[in-house]
């Protein structure tokens, strides 16, 4: 009997499988009805591990004979562009309002020619709204002297044409789309997002450039831009993470010195793998030890970086406690597993954070993160979530951490995991109006649809609490995202 061709339309479980799909969603009817994973729809790049190290070849050598890591299937350039990046809530600036002042603010600076000869006149505004005003957004470290961790390491890497220029000139165009209520920008956003595309499968296919800084500061920049500026309609975000693990192992394996840059990206796929790992309620995609030290390679934020190797460690333990309670079709947990949580819990009460080398913002900040990974390992270890008493003091302490930390704190960027941990758990209705306005205030200095997003997935959990006999104790948060709207959370 002949095999199943690839369906060139529907989800991509049937996609792959050679199935006609209703393309319903979140999930499709077919992975619905057999219980299948349901992988959703459009643009996906599918990352490949290659088997080992590909030592450097001459520049003359054949390129289908290089490092082959990742392959784009056809499909996705056939998409609309609005499903690569769609502008969700794109206002209409009103005088004296905040996105007013910001769309002002943004598209004032002049450029410098010179800089980029090879740019037009948009790209070059495009480039420059990435580095003054987007780059610090994304940052959630405090500003060295002025300039954002980004903008130190990225920046030059930006002037030269290439995926990383391409990914960031269609981040600035979707970001001041939304700033300015220009929707012309959707197009020059999927122009650029297009091409960026293209550059990276060139660029992997080249022995030099395929684990080169540029590159892995491509797939970095487009991990974030799926997850800040992703379409809700899609179920899963492409998930570059997988090929920047690969290209990372490569890395490792050359050579044992990084530059302050590869310790940047480097820790960059770390913070993302880890709260990726936890959207997922699976392992991460890599061990994070030691070298992960710090959160986008500054000193200042280690304390954040301790917890979060913790949290890694919660989300291994979650698969050995899933397989156990799948296993023995009971929710405790016993002998190893057991003693393991208690481990992880002692770790938790444990860590200590030396208060003289960070500010009041970090500290506060990674106090929510340690508060925040109580709720998680709780979640994890004893099935437990409120209206137990414990899980409510953390996530009393967690709430009263951040509200600590300014709205347009370089640091607040890093708290959609924290908020949204403690938020989800919330009983008490004054937290409850503390999250959703953090998150709108949140919104309207950074104008990112995620943040939105996560505060529809915070209310729909709150829906599910309540509606529970029990109180919510056993709405596992994560679950309830996965099972409802076929995606995971944005954390990151």
């Amino acid at each position: 009997m002949a095999g199943h061709t690839r369906s060139r339309t529907g989800c991509w479980t049937c996609r792959e499988a050679g199935y006609k799909c209703d393309e319903q969603k979140p999930s499709c009817g077919r992975c619905t009805r057999l219980k299948k994973e349901c992988r959703g729809y459009g643009v996906k790049l599918r990352w490949k591990i290659a088997t080992s190290a590909a030592a450097p070849r001459k520049r003359t050598a054949k390129r289908r004979q290089s490092v082959s890591m990742v392959s784009v299937d056809s499909p996705t350039f056939t998409t609309s562009p609005l499903s690569v990046f769609r502008v969700f809530f794109a206002p209409t600036p009103a005088s004296g309002s905040s996105c007013h002042h910001y769309s002002e603010r943004a598209s004032s600076p002049t450029m410098n020619p010179s800089i980029y000869p090879d740019l037009s006149h948009t790209n070059q505004r495009l480039l420059h709204y990435w580095l003054k005003q987007l780059a610090p957004l994304i940052s959630a470290v405090p500003k060295d002297g002025g300039t954002s961790s980004f903008q130190i390491h990225l920046a030059s890497m930006t002037y030269t044409r290439g995926a990383l220029q391409s990914t960031v000139l269609s981040m600035a165009a979707t970001h001041f789309g939304l700033v300015s209520g220009d929707t012309k920008l959707r197009l020059e956003a999927y122009k650029h997002q297009h091409e960026a595309i293209q550059l990276l499968q060139e660029a992997i296919q080249d022995p030099y450039q395929a684990d080169a800084d540029p590159t892995l500061a491509t797939v970095m920049m487009m991990q974030i831009s799926a997850r800040l500026f992703g379409d809700e309609e899609e179920a899963h975000a492409a998930n570059h993470l997988t090929g920047a693990k690969a290209m990372i192992s490569r890395r490792r394996a050359r050579s044992s010195s990084t530059s302050s840059s590869a310790e940047f990206l480097n820790s960059l796929y770390a913070y993302h793998d880890i709260l990726s790992s936890v959207s997922r309620g699976s392992s991460p995609l890599d061990a994070h030890g030691s070298e992960f030290t710090a959160i986008e390679g500054s000193a200042k934020m280690s304390s954040i970086a301790k917890v979060l190797q913790v949290v890694a460690h919660i989300s291994k333990f979650h698969d050995a406690a899933k397989a156990e309670r799948l296993l023995l079709k009971s929710s405790d947990l016993h002998g190893d597993n057991f003693n393991l949580g208690a481990q992880l819990q002692q770790t938790l009460l444990n860590l200590a954070f030396d208060l003289e080398m960070i500010t009041p913002d970090i500290s506060f900040t990674a106090e929510a993160y340690r508060h925040a990974a109580f709720i998680y390992l709780y979640r994890v270890w004893l099935d437990m979530g409120s209206p137990n008493p414990t899980t409510l003091k953390h996530v009393q302490e967690c709430l009263a951490y951040i509200e600590q930390v300014p709205v347009d704190s370089q640091l607040a960027s890093s708290h959609v995991w924290p908020l949204f941990t403690a938020g989800c758990e919330a009983m008490n209705a004054t937290q409850r109006i503390f999250v959703r306005e953090r998150f709108q205030a949140m919104y309207e200095l950074r104008k990112f649809p995620s943040l939105k997003r996560v505060l529809r997935d915070i209310e729909d959990v709150w829906a599910v609490k309540d509606a529970e006999q029990m109180g919510g104790l056993k709405v596992d948060c994560i679950q309830v995202i996965l099972r409802r709207r076929g995606r995971e959370v944005d954390l990151a």
